[in-house]
């Protein structure tokens, strides 16, 4: 039982590791993952713009 939790935790760490990538097509920026805006269209899936940075930041 208790070599299970410990599976558990590794397991975590791992995913947890991968989670904070950006998706492709996405750069890191100051926390958040951003990308330019094209410019007749709307920003890539599963991101929104914003007008302060003039990018599309992923949610």
């Amino acid at each position: 039982m208790k070599l299970l939790w410990f599976v558990v935790f590794l397991l975590a760490l791992v995913y947890g590791a991968y989670g904070q990538e950006c998706p492709k097509g996405f750069q890191p920026q100051q926390g958040q993952c951003v990308t330019q805006r094209p410019v007749h269209g709307d920003c890539p899936a599963n991101s929104k713009y914003d007008l302060n940075k003039n990018l599309c930041v992923y949610t």
